[in-house]
């Protein structure tokens, strides 16, 4: 757990973390890339990415191996995907698309040991690095402080009820998905429209109020000065692959126009 208490700690110094979803690209090698990139952490997305559950263990020791922080996008609020996620040794989890305090609930349920929720018990994976922890209390108290349990804001309904949803004790983080938001909201594709942004103070006033991060995901760098007004400490740049393509796409036109030039 020692990328994710240096995450924090740099979130709570002031910093704010900046990090990349994976998907599509299968090989480990990105956690390599994105260190040298300056990254905190990476989020491998199992929501919208076709991995199996080999390669999202991959990804995870690799980002282990590099430093930077392993957490998993799940497709939804259901036990076994969590709980392999977490013992598979991510320092976090992320559930897309909650939109109420019952919701979040659950999410808990399934992410955080007892007394706080009802995570399942098995300490030879992983996560222990298949070593039992001699204080299995202590273990369990540290994942409960520690792990990253992320719920995403990306609906009007959650908009509207997100007091409740960062009231909701064990839930860590809330995460606004500007592009299913902004279709929410009416104005689809417009990740700075003045409804989005009013959207992110929301939730960052209620992160504030009730001692929750606030993030956000982000594919400009120029909504960065604005989310970071509104209390946003964490924020996601796009994805890896379309770092990939653009870089490609550059590369490939540079090296066509000195060709033409022949």
């Amino acid at each position: 757990m020692d990328l994710v208490k240096t995450l924090r700690r740099r979130i709570g110094a002031g910093h704010t973390a900046l990090g990349t979803f994976v998907v599509e690209l299968r090989t480990p090698t990105v956690a390599r890339f994105l260190q040298q990139g300056g990254f905190d952490f990476m989020l491998i997305d199992t929501e919208h990415g076709q991995f199996d559950p080999s390669e999202v263990s991959a990804h995870i020791r690799a980002g282990k191996r590099w430093g930077v922080c392993p957490l998993v996008r799940v497709s939804g609020p259901e036990r076994g995907e969590i709980m392999r996620a977490l013992d598979d040794g991510a320092d976090g989890i992320m559930v897309p698309m909650c939109d109420s305090a019952d919701n979040a609930e659950r999410v808990v349920e399934f992410s955080k040991y007892p007394p706080i929720g009802q995570r399942g018990a098995h300490f030879a994976r992983p996560h222990t690095e298949f070593s039992p922890p001699d204080d299995l209390g202590a273990y369990m108290e540290g994942a409960n402080r520690e792990l990253l349990t992320i719920v995403q804001i990306e609906t009007s309904a959650a908009v509207e009820r997100v007091d409740e949803i960062a009231a909701v004790a064990g839930v860590d983080m809330l995460y606004m998905g500007p592009g299913d938001l902004s279709v929410a909201l009416g104005v689809p594709g417009q990740v700075t429209h003045p409804q989005v942004l009013a959207a992110a103070a929301e939730i960052g006033k209620a992160c504030q109020k009730h001692g929750k991060i606030a993030g956000s995901h982000f594919t400009h760098a120029e909504a960065l000065s604005e989310l970071h007004k509104r209390g946003v400490r964490f924020v996601g740049f796009g994805a890896v692959v379309r770092m990939v393509q653009q870089s490609v796409i550059n590369a490939g036109a540079a090296a066509r126009q000195v060709l033409e030039s022949f």
